[in-house]
């Protein structure tokens, strides 16, 4: 592996980011700080990184241009509204957010996959935040141990530790294929196809379904270059 270089430093950041910003979107409703991010340069810079000429980073950069404090306020009240629909209930979910229910197809929480996605997460030192009690496999929850791995793996490769870095990126390399990207194509796809809802987690979940699917060729990138 070289040594530490700095935009090698800002891919892996990027990486960390992109996984904090779409684990927290999808964990829990939005608040003021959350709609803040989204108007916000910050993430319209880290998105470009992905491909500033893709029309889906560009659709979500839109987002950032909203009005006055009085639209944000009440955009906020329709988006908490949406969160709710979308992925709490009452009532059946129009896009389930837990891998389980994709891959066995019935309407099951902790099924194999589950034990499947908490046992990955126990192979790199994590446990899910709501175990026992929640499903391990919930789309916020998959993303954020995304996070954690990026964040152990921008840490391992400044401190130039080449064997720490690389488990972190091959942890996260066997996570994609066998579970995130997996589902979250279908999970975006069910999202785009509900009616009488805004485009904003429409358009979030494929963006982070295109974020998952590219980054899996980025940390082949970081790999060959060990």
């Amino acid at each position: 592996m070289r040594r530490c270089d700095s935009a090698t430093v800002v891919a892996l950041c990027n990486r960390w980011f992109l996984y904090s910003f779409f684990g927290r979107l999808f964990a829990a409703e939005p608040d003021g700080d959350l709609l803040e991010l989204v108007e916000g340069d910050h993430l319209a810079e880290e998105c470009s990184m992905l491909d500033a000429a893709d029309q889906q980073v560009g659709k979500i950069l839109c987002f950032r241009a909203r009005g006055s404090v009085l639209d944000r306020e009440t955009d906020l009240e329709a988006l908490v509204g949406e969160y709710t629909k979308l992925m709490i209930g009452p009532g059946k979910v129009p896009a389930p957010p837990w891998e389980s229910i994709y891959v066995s197809r019935e309407p099951l929480l902790f099924q194999e996959s589950t034990l499947e996605v908490r046992e990955a997460y126990a192979a790199a030192g994590f446990e899910a935040a709501g175990y026992p009690r929640e499903a391990d496999d919930h789309l916020a929850t998959e993303l954020n141990f995304m996070a954690a791995l990026a964040d152990r793996a921008v840490r391992a490769y400044e401190s130039e530790d080449i064997e720490v870095y690389e488990d972190a990126l091959r942890a996260q390399s066997r996570f994609l294929k066998n579970h995130l990207l997996v589902w979250i194509h279908e999970f975006s796809d069910r999202m785009n196809d509900v009616d009488g809802i805004s485009s904003f987690y429409p358009s979030f979940a494929s963006l982070a379904a295109l974020v998952c699917e590219r980054d899996a060729g980025v940390i082949e990138e970081l790999l060959a270059e060990l």
